[in-house]
């Protein structure tokens, strides 16, 4: 199965994932087991590609509450009073869903979510919003386009 995975990336997208490490079944059926509805590709992903650092400095983990970024020192700084008004005031949106989960980042201001509830997409939360937006229709469509080809 592993091979049926990373060949849908192709040769770059092997090599780019080739540092991540697979994570056992059992643990990959107690984050099914919290997280109704979440992203079959992305079982299937960690299962057998893996979770960690890739190649080029991007990283994918085990999920965790989207809602944490809200003590991330960037996000605290883009909610600032200062930098507010710097930048204008802007409404007052709770941004984050309850169910969306971290799952993916760059080390930017980006945090990459899965959102049960929205179905089956990868989302942008921007910690600068914040907002959270759309990025890819699926998990393998998101590790193609912003993973690999990023």
């Amino acid at each position: 199965m592993i091979k049926g995975i990373l060949q849908l990336f192709g040769s770059d997208g092997e090599n780019e994932l080739s540092s991540l490490k697979p994570v056992p079944n059992d643990a990959v059926t107690s984050i099914a087991a919290r997280h109704p509805g979440i992203s079959a590709q992305y079982l299937d992903f960690i299962r057998t590609v893996g979770t960690g650092t890739t190649t080029r400095g991007f990283y994918i983990y085990e999920p965790e509450p989207a809602s944490s970024v809200e003590q991330h020192p960037s996000f605290q700084i883009y909610q600032s009073a200062s930098y507010l008004k710097l930048r204008g005031q802007r409404p007052e949106v709770h941004a984050i869903p309850a169910d969306a989960v971290l799952i993916a980042d760059s080390g930017a201001a980006w945090r990459y979510c899965l959102c049960p509830s929205l179905g089956d997409g990868v989302f942008c939360l921007d910690m600068a919003g914040p907002t959270f937006d759309e990025e890819a229709e699926d998990f393998f469509s998101f590790v193609a386009s912003t993973v690999i080809l990023g």
